[in-house]
């Protein structure tokens, strides 16, 4: 057997054992140290990230978006098993207005953190946290 090979070996078999651990930390993207956004949301996903030590989630995706394949009240059934806040605040998409902005500064300053933002691709809730933070409104 080559050096090569016995190479490839020992980075698959290194690749196999970590993937799982890098998997799991891509599930949500950090916008600062207290709030992440996140996108398509399965139960099993939701699941995952919760176990990361979220103590707040923020939905903005609405339930009846086209697409969406779970409701908040099944995300709220599980985050209450693990004590964590959940609350919906449905934005539509490419349509945030001040009063969403506002509205998301006050729960941001009011509850535990970190938060999770929960929409289709992160886009909504990363857009709702910069913009309240460009105006002042976030409590840091």
């Amino acid at each position: 057997m080559t050096k090569s090979f016995w190479n490839g070996v020992v980075l698959a078999i290194c690749f196999s054992c970590t993937s799982p651990v890098f998997a799991a930390q891509n599930l949500s993207r950090a916008l600062t140290a207290t709030v992440s956004v996140t996108g398509q949301m399965t139960l099993d996903k939701f699941e995952q990230l919760i176990q990361q030590g979220f103590k707040s989630v923020i939905v903005n995706r609405p339930d009846q978006e086209s697409g969406n394949a779970v409701t908040v009240s099944q995300l709220r059934s599980i985050a209450e098993k693990s004590q964590v806040s959940v609350i919906y605040q449905p934005v539509v998409s490419g349509h945030i207005s001040q009063a969403n902005i506002e509205e998301f500064a006050r729960y941001y300053n009011e509850l535990p953190k970190p938060i999770l933002m929960v929409c289709r691709s992160g886009t909504r809730s990363a857009a709702l946290f910069n913009q309240a933070k460009s105006q002042g409104l976030i409590h840091e």
